[in-house]
C-alpha cells in the first residue's frame, strides 16, 4: 500500500506552467540513515570528474543517436551517478521508507530498495538529456511513482494518443511497437553499463524492474486497453445499481 497527501501548489507563471519543476525523494533505510534526492527537470548537464562507466562509448546503446567525441558522456548515466554511488552496496531486499514530494502531492510507501530505486531511477532517466528516454518526459510531468501495470498502460497509451493529436497525426497504436523496441535496446545496454558501477544488486535490479515493467506494458497493451475500455462504458446508473 502507498498513501497520497495533496499539497497546496506553489506560484505558477501566467500560463499555468510549472517553473523550475522539481520532485523530491526521501529515503529512510532500516538503519535509520536518511537520504534526499531532488530531481530538477531543467537541470544542467553534469560535469567535472565522472566515473568511467558514464563514458558514451562504454556499452553504448545500439540505437543511440549521439555522436562520439573525446570525453563524451552518456547523459542518462551521468545523471544517475549520485544515486548509484550512494546506494551501490544496497541489497534489493533491504527495506526503505519512501516519501515522494511534488508541488501537488506527497506519496509514501514502505517497500524494498529495488522498488524504491526503480521509481526514482525512472524519473531521473525520463528527465535526462538522452534523446531516446526524452520521449518519456511527458510522463515525468505527471509522475506516478508506484503505478500498477494497468495504470502504466493507461498513462503510456494516453501520452502516445495525445502526442499524435497534438502533431495532427492519426490517433492510434501505430508507432508504439517501435517506441517499446527502442526502450528494450536501451535497457539491455544500460544494464551492462550499470553492472560496472554497482557493488550489490539493488541498482541493477531497479533497472531490471523498469525494463520488465516496460516490456509488460508492451505485451499487455491490447488486453489492458480492453479493461480500460470498460471504464468508459460505466454509467451513473450502473454504479448506483452496484
Amino acid at each position: 500500500m502507498w498513501r497520497w497527501t495533496f499539497r497546496r501548489p506553489n506560484k505558477r507563471d501566467g500560463h499555468g506552467c510549472e517553473l523550475n519543476k522539481n520532485i523530491v525523494y526521501f529515503f529512510r533505510l532500516a538503519s535509520g540513515e536518511d537520504h534526499r534526492f531532488e530531481v530538477q527537470f531543467n537541470r544542467p548537464e553534469r560535469d567535472g570528474e565522472l566515473p568511467s562507466w558514464t563514458r558514451l562509448e562504454t556499452d553504448k546503446c545500439p540505437n543511440c543517436p549521439l555522436p562520439e567525441a573525446p570525453g563524451a558522456r552518456c547523459p542518462a548515466a551521468a545523471d544517475l551517478v549520485p544515486l548509484i554511488e550512494r546506494f551501490s552496496a544496497l541489497a534489493s531486499i533491504d527495506k526503505i521508507n519512501v516519501r515522494v514530494i511534488t508541488e501537488q502531492y506527497e506519496a509514501r510507501k514502505h517497500t524494498d530498495s529495488q522498488t524504491a530505486l526503480s521509481a526514482l531511477m525512472g524519473l531521473i532517466l525520463a528527465t535526462s538529456a538522452c534523446p531516446i528516454l526524452g520521449k518519456l518526459r511527458p510522463l515525468a510531468h505527471t509522475h506516478m511513482p508506484f503505478a500498477t501495470p494497468t495504470e502504466m498502460v493507461y498513462r503510456i497509451a494516453s501520452m502516445h494518443f495525445f502526442g499524435n493529436f497534438l502533431r495532427d497525426e492519426p490517433v492510434g497504436l501505430e508507432g508504439l511497437d517501435g517506441f517499446f523496441a527502442d526502450i528494450d535496446k536501451l535497457n539491455h545496454a544500460f544494464a551492462r553499463r550499470l553492472k560496472r558501477a554497482v557493488e550489490s544488486d539493488a541498482g541493477i535490479n531497479a533497472l531490471i524492474m523498469l525494463h520488465s515493467r516496460a516490456m509488460l506494458a508492451s505485451l499487455s497493451i491490447e488486453p489492458e486497453l480492453e479493461n480500460i475500455r470498460r471504464w468508459f462504458g460505466e454509467t451513473g446508473a450502473a454504479r448506483a445499481n452496484g
